[in-house]
């Protein structure tokens, strides 16, 4: 009976440390190996050799254009350039070793680093004893194809000092019952993933209260409304979705099973009324933004009674409010989703933000936005211009870092510069504090005639239109907004007139004594 050697295995580039072992390995298995470690020629013949020291002699020679050979197609075409010049076996070798694996600083190092990881490795509470032992035996294979000895006694005090709390009293009992020093990996983490797989089994056996309750209702709201073969075939579409099938005649995909594709050539779409397709993936499907306002003004009618537990979700929406700033400490900068808001915005820069449901959206610029406040025009330095989210944010904690100060009570937040000046009221509405620029512009105008006024006094009852243009040019810090007066200022008026002239011809001179 014939054996065939199997080829030898391919190096492309990647994970040398696992294709030396194996490479040495399929070296040895030829008797090769010595020809790449020695690099020694065979002795020469001697005088008169039999044919049995003849034929010796040439597969002695001979093993060391094997080794070659073995070592040219072990490797892809690539690395086959960078060997093609070595004349021998060991020279081939020690090339890729020096390539690939590095100098013995360099090994050196990575041994390092590798032992800083290991030191560092720490079960997690939701990952299983299998999970943790492959971390941890990946890491120490990988220090041990580095040339490195590491000892199986020093992995399995490194597991024992490790793990959780949960796992104290199998511990506790295997250091009574056993030496730890000469208990084995494998033998440690199988007593263990027994111990794991038991409690597993109980739980699932005495399910706690506030997890069965739970359950129950996610059951009942589920499957409210619907009929018993609807609750079937929504079931199968499920457990259809966890497992992999293969790939469908209709779409190539294997995360459904054919009966299931939106794709079939039986089906008709009920928006075009064409085959080969459902209506969740027509194209002609027509848009009806008025029905989809319809559906959901619906959906929010049948959900007045349920809770705001969180309002500022930021998805992508067509309707967005303007004037509306809802102020928010969960978010940590401020938001914008109009253009028009902005007085500058620099576009160049550009970031990813995460929202609350996980995903990522883009902030397409950033700049300043103008406000009217009780106490004139303020800037909102910093705003992220988000097009992507349906409502205008102001950051808690932004607000706080620029030197603002907030005050949550009676129902609302008031918002103070740092001279402790009021700025901004917001009212609670909804359990939320949600600013209205429109009403706050309006509130502004309605003390627009007491500040004229009072700016008026202050600057020496200076005329009005200087007043506007002081304003306009920001020439003056913190200076409301003033509004030009045809009424005239009383005090302008008494201060500004004549004196009555002297008479003429008047004259008098004393007739008695003074």
């Amino acid at each position: 009976m014939s054996f065939t050697a199997p080829p030898p295995p391919v190096f492309a580039g990647e994970n040398y440390h696992i294709w030396v072992v194996k490479m040495k390995t399929y070296l040895q298995a030829q008797d090769l190996w010595s020809v790449v470690e020695n690099d020694i020629e065979p002795p020469p013949l001697r005088a008169n050799p039999t044919i049995a020291q003849i034929r010796q002699h040439a597969e002695e020679s001979t093993k060391k254009h094997k080794a070659l050979a073995c070592l040219q197609n072990g490797v892809s075409d690539v690395i086959f350039t960078r060997i093609m010049a070595c004349s021998t076996p060991k020279e081939a070798w020690e090339r890729l070793k020096e390539e690939f694996m590095g100098s013995d600083k360099t090994r050196q190092q990575q041994v390092i680093n590798l032992r800083r990881d290991f030191e560092n490795l720490k079960m997690k509470e939701s990952e299983s004893i299998k999970q943790y032992s492959d971390r941890i035996m990946a890491t120490v294979n990988s220090i041990r194809l580095l040339g490195e000895d590491f000892s199986d006694s020093r992995v399995v005090e490194k597991v024992i000092t490790t793990l959780p709390e949960r796992f104290e009293s199998k511990i506790s009992s295997l250091e009574d019952s056993r030496d730890l020093t000469t208990i084995s990996l494998s033998e440690l983490v199988n007593s263990l993933y027994a111990l794991e797989q038991r409690r597993a089994n109980r739980q699932e056996d005495h399910p706690e209260g506030a997890f069965q309750a739970k359950a129950k209702e996610n059951s009942s709201s589920s499957h409210k409304g619907k009929k018993p073969w609807l609750d079937k075939r929504d079931k199968l579409r499920r457990d259809s979705g966890k497992r992999k099938f293969p790939p469908c005649v209709h779409c190539k995909k294997t995360t459904h099973s054919e009966k299931f594709c939106w794709f079939r050539p039986d089906i008709q779409c009920r928006s075009c009324k064409q085959f080969g397709h459902v209506e969740k993936v027509c194209k002609n499907k027509p848009k009806a933004p008025a029905q989809q306002q319809i559906q959901a003004q619906a959906v929010e009618d049948l959900q007045v009674q349920e809770e705001h537990v969180f309002t500022a979700s930021c998805f992508v929406s067509s309707n967005k409010v303007k004037s509306n700033w809802l102020v928010d400490s969960g978010c940590t900068h401020h938001m914008a989703a109009d253009e028009s808001l902005f007085r500058d915005l620099d576009r160049s820069h550009v970031s990813k933000i995460r929202i609350g449901n996980g995903d990522l959206i883009q902030a397409k610029g950033k700049g300043n936005v103008v406000i009217n406040t009780r106490s004139g025009n303020k800037v909102i330095s910093d705003v992220l211009f988000v097009p992507d989210i349906d409502q205008n944010l102001l950051s808690v904690g932004q607000l706080v870092e620029k030197g603002y100060s907030l005050v949550f009570e009676n129902g609302a937040c008031v918002v103070k510069d740092t001279y402790g000046q009021e700025l901004i009221s917001v009212a609670m509405t909804d359990k939320c504090f949600m600013l209205n620029m429109n009403q706050l512009e309006k509130k502004a105008y309605t003390s627009l005639a007491d500040n004229t006024d009072l700016w008026h006094r202050r600057l020496g009852h200076v005329n009005y239109r200087s007043l506007d243009l002081l304003h306009k040019m920001n020439m003056v810090d913190d200076m409301s907004r003033v509004e030009v007066k045809d009424t005239v200022c009383e005090v302008c008026q008494l201060g500004k007139q004549a004196r009555l002239p002297f008479p003429a011809n008047m004259a008098w001179r004393a007739r008695d004594k003074l």
